[in-house]
C-alpha cells in the first residue's frame, strides 16, 4: 500500500506520461504543498505581504513588467531633467449603476508648467495566485489638470457577484510637450464586486 505523499507522487507521475506534460506534475506538486497554480487561481482578498512577490498580468495573461522604462524615452523618466505631475486617482470602486468595479484617473499640474495631458487608467483584481490581473482599462483622453466628473478617465468592468475582492486602480499621466517623470501610482481597496 503506498503513502499518501508517495501516492501523489505516483498519480502526479502517471499522468504527466499519460497526457504528455509535466505541467500536470508540477502542478500536483504545487497543490502539495499548499501553492495555487494560474488554472486553478480564483480573485480574493489579498493577504497583508503579498505584494513582494506579486505579479502583474495583461488582458491577455502574459506578465507585465510594472517598473519597465521604454529606453527611448530614457529622459522622459528623469526626474532631474523634467516636471512631476499629480497622477490622481480614486481607490476602486462599486459603482452606482449596478453591480461594476469602477476607478477613474485624472491630473494636477504638479511643478509643470502646461496645461494639457494624456491619461489613462486601469483596473486589476487579485487572484489567489498572487496575481494582479488586468481587468479593464479605460481609452486614453488628453485632459486638463484638475480632475472633476469632466476631466478624468474611467475604466469598468461588470462582475458576476458581490464577493469581497481586492482591487487596484493604476493610472498613467504624459504631460504633452514637457517632459515628466513616469511615475504610475495606484490605490488598492477591497470591493464587494468580483469579475472572474
Amino acid at each position: 500500500m503506498l503513502t499518501g505523499k508517495l501516492r501523489l507522487t505516483a498519480i502526479a507521475t502517471l499522468a504527466s506520461l499519460v497526457i504528455g506534460g509535466a505541467s500536470v506534475a508540477t502542478t500536483a506538486a504545487s497543490a502539495r504543498d499548499g501553492d495555487v497554480s494560474a488554472d486553478t487561481a480564483v480573485p480574493g482578498v489579498a493577504p497583508s505581504g503579498s505584494d513582494a512577490s506579486a505579479v502583474y498580468l495583461d488582458g491577455a495573461g502574459q506578465v507585465m513588467d510594472m517598473d519597465a522604462v521604454d529606453e527611448s524615452d530614457a529622459p522622459r523618466h528623469a526626474a532631474a531633467l523634467g516636471c512631476t505631475p499629480y497622477s490622481g486617482r480614486d481607490n476602486p470602486h462599486r459603482s452606482r449603476t449596478g453591480v461594476v468595479a469602477s476607478g477613474h484617473g485624472w491630473w494636477d499640474k504638479g511643478n509643470c508648467s502646461n496645461d494639457r495631458a494624456k491619461v489613462f487608467n486601469c483596473l486589476y483584481e487579485w487572484y489567489t495566485d498572487n496575481t494582479w490581473r488586468q481587468q479593464a482599462c479605460s481609452d486614453t483622453k488628453t485632459l486638463k489638470p484638475g480632475g472633476g466628473s469632466v476631466q478624468r478617465t474611467v475604466a469598468r468592468r461588470d462582475c458576476r457577484d458581490t464577493r469581497r475582492t481586492s482591487r487596484r486602480n493604476h493610472v498613467d499621466v504624459d504631460v504633452i510637450g514637457e517632459i515628466d517623470t513616469g511615475e504610475k501610482p495606484m490605490n488598492q481597496a477591497e470591493v464587494d464586486c468580483r469579475v472572474y
